[in-house]
């Protein structure tokens, strides 16, 4: 039988043992709501979920819709195994994330617990991110969202995205201002609705093809350089050796608790002027 096909049933009991039995809402009163956007690295498909740091239940929480009752729930890896739509990887495809390493450091930056939802699917372009479909599900699930914690009492202090996307567009060889202009685009619905900022993890390297990923960063940070919604969360990834790397483009856990850690730094100390 197909391994990948074994691993989703069984993650698939364990979401839904976990679904029924893990509300935490009730304990919560302020967060910092950030959606982890992007393809497979951050779903975290080269990642091992057991070298993944725990979170303390006061320090972060997962916003789940779909497979489970709406709601507040502790963190576990892999995270977002309990989404699903357009914003989504199978369960079989995820490992263990940058999430839990972004909650810790912002949690002990900040004081304020972070309310996490994953928005991540696998081998997506800037294209796909732009497409109709895709952007009322991202303003919808970012709706729901607030308007739950509207009315359970939740005071959602901040609200970010945390971006980490590029390796496709980067293969099929997109230039700088297609790649930028359809960034700046991802998120404009969101802004209207009330998005503060937007961090950037840039890409960083395909194993064996040196500068294969470069107009693709170029374009990061340019666009943070020039847009004051978008912020250089970190760019360690391209400065990291290969042996990070478990397949071609797929970063390891290690690598992966680095990103989370140092893109937590600037986004816990990022202070707009109108703030």
């Amino acid at each position: 039988m197909n391994k990948h096909f074994i691993r989703s049933v069984l993650l698939t009991t364990a979401v839904l043992t976990l679904c029924f039995s893990s509300d935490v809402h009730a304990d919560v009163k302020t967060v910092d709501l950030v959606i982890f956007a992007g393809q497979s690295n951050m779903s975290g498909r080269g990642g091992n979920a057991m070298a993944a740091p725990a979170v303390p239940v006061d320090t972060g929480y997962e916003f789940r819709i779909g497979t489970c009752p709406t709601g507040i729930y502790p963190v576990t890896e892999p995270f977002g195994i309990y989404s699903n739509g357009y914003l989504s990887d199978l369960p079989a495809l995820r490992g263990g994330s940058l999430v839990s390493a972004f909650m810790n450091s912002y949690y002990k930056a900040t004081g304020t617990p972070v309310l996490g939802f994953s928005a991540a699917r696998g081998g997506t372009s800037i294209g796909y991110w732009q497409s109709a479909q895709v952007q009322a599900e991202l303003a919808s699930k970012y709706d729901t969202i607030i308007a739950w914690c509207n009315a359970n009492h939740i005071n959602v202090r901040r609200k970010y995205v945390v971006w980490l996307q590029g390796e496709t567009d980067a293969i099929a060889n997109i230039d700088m201002n297609t790649y930028k202009t359809g960034l700046s685009n991802v998120f404009t619905r969101l802004f209207v609705k009330g998005l503060d900022q937007v961090f950037v993890i840039t890409i960083g390297k395909y194993a064996g093809l040196p500068g294969a990923y470069d107009t693709v960063i170029a374009a990061e940070r340019q666009l943070c350089a020039t847009d004051p919604r978008f912020t250089l969360g970190t760019d360690v990834l391209t400065s990291l050796p290969e042996t990070y790397l478990v397949d071609g483009c797929h970063y390891d856990q290690s690598a992966l608790n680095i990103a989370g850690t140092q893109c937590a730094a600037a986004a816990a100390h990022y202070v707009p002027a109108f703030w």
